[in-house]
């Protein structure tokens, strides 16, 4: 599986030839244009907040293709039809060549302490997991995962604590762009020893 990074949590995720982009948000609008995240054969939208989906960007993206796009009910109210597949916790579907299964986490507390909105993360063919901006999920372990550094409720003890309960012996951060934090953190043994941490600059691709 090949994943190329872009700003703040959007991935392109590539496997057997097929190519999904998760979380197309504004900070990825600022840099890049559509032809540079073509071709795609799905979009998955983690949650509704304009850092992880901008609405003009996935009309331009739709604009000439049928993709399919998956996202959560909360998330599916703001786009309307443009959304194929809503999808519920723990559901899986098989999907434009990926095997796709829903795991709903909290979302990260805002700055005043409220909730987020409806935060669904995503396992890709049982292999690779993108949070969106969640940090605590239970019962849940998977070897290789995206995770959030960075936000208006995430601490380095969070990232450390999302890392050892689901078990991953890889990680790629994400969602640093607004909030500041530095992915190298990951890479010190002493904070977090044994973890594989995949740093990537945006437009840059791993084999994982």
């Amino acid at each position: 599986m090949k994943v190329t990074k872009y700003p703040q949590s959007c991935l392109i995720i590539e496997n057997d030839g097929k190519r999904a982009l998760i979380d197309p948000g504004a900070f990825v609008t600022a840099k890049y244009s559509v032809s540079d995240l073509l071709p795609l054969d799905l979009v998955l939208i983690t949650h509704e907040h304009e850092d992880h989906i901008d609405p003009a960007l996935l009309n331009q993206i739709l604009a000439d293709t049928k993709i399919p796009v998956v996202a959560n009910a909360s998330t599916a109210k703001l786009l309307g039809d443009k959304v194929t597949n809503i999808i519920e916790d723990k559901q899986s579907v098989e999907i434009a060549g990926f095997k796709i299964t829903a795991r709903e986490l909290p979302h990260c507390l805002m700055v005043n302490g409220s909730e987020g909105p409806q935060n669904t993360g995503y396992v890709i063919n049982d292999y690779f997991f993108h949070p969106g901006d969640g940090i605590k999920i239970a019962d849940f372990q998977i070897d290789k995962t995206a995770v959030p550094i960075a936000g208006p409720d995430i601490s380095p003890k969070d990232v450390f604590d999302f890392i050892k309960d689901v078990g991953a012996n890889t990680v790629i951060p994400i969602h640093y762009d607004f909030f500041k934090e530095n992915p190298e953190m990951l890479k010190n043994e002493y904070f977090f020893p044994g973890v594989n941490a995949v740093i990537l600059e945006n437009g840059e691709t791993a084999e994982i």
